[in-house]
């Protein structure tokens, strides 16, 4: 997992990362490690805090193009896959690369962010099904989120995500009244089924 998380962890933070410092721009890894070390009582804790990471195409190659000054061996692991999935399509960067521990759960979550960037209809179902939650709710499901450390830029792919692969984990870090439960629970079981769904389709 630390080979993992290492591997990733440019690239995931350079497409969302929740500091402004570093997402979408040129950083350094000792850079990124002393704003998240701020974040973290003074330890990084990046290799243990992260199971999981979805990063598209688009952003791998945005990321290279701009170029990188502390280059080490992890960034030439995903360059190396960026360019020999590049190979083989005919639409260059129309790619999701997704990396997860041993969790099927994990797994299940960056397939849901596969779909959510991949795929126009899942996207336009996922999000209007997102729609239907109440202010409140989706004020202290997205509070939760910030608090796990992820960023706004990518707030309704985490929160379908979420709802869909780690339910209880929104609402045991929400405080959620009666009402605000019965409809977070409506939105997450329409989202699954729109989830089950697309999977499906997929494996086949």
């Amino acid at each position: 997992m630390y080979h993992l998380t290492m591997t990733f962890c440019r690239v995931q933070e350079f497409y969302e990362s929740p500091f402004k410092q570093i997402r979408n721009k040129k950083f350094t890894l000792v850079k990124f490690m002393e704003l998240y070390s701020r974040k973290n009582n003074g330890s990084f804790t990046y290799t243990v805090d992260w199971g999981g990471f979805n990063v598209p195409g688009a952003v791998v190659n945005k990321l290279y193009k701009l170029g990188i000054d502390d280059y080490n061996k992890y960034d030439d692991v995903i360059e190396e896959i960026h360019n020999k999935i590049n190979k083989e399509l005919k639409e260059k960067n129309s790619y999701y690369l997704i990396g997860a521990d041993n969790n099927s759960r994990t797994v299940e979550h960056e397939l849901c962010h596969a779909f959510y960037t991949l795929r126009r209809d899942y996207k336009l179902a996922i999000n209007k099904v997102l729609s239907k939650l109440k202010t409140s709710v989706y004020k202290k499901a997205s509070k939760a989120l910030f608090d796990l450390g992820y960023g706004k830029t990518t707030l309704l792919d985490e929160l379908q995500a979420y709802f869909i692969t780690d339910f209880a984990s929104i609402v045991d870090n929400s405080k959620l009244t009666k009402n605000e439960l019965c409809n977070l629970t409506d939105v997450s079981i329409e989202l699954k089924k729109i989830y089950k769904e697309h999977k499906k389709s997929y494996n086949n």
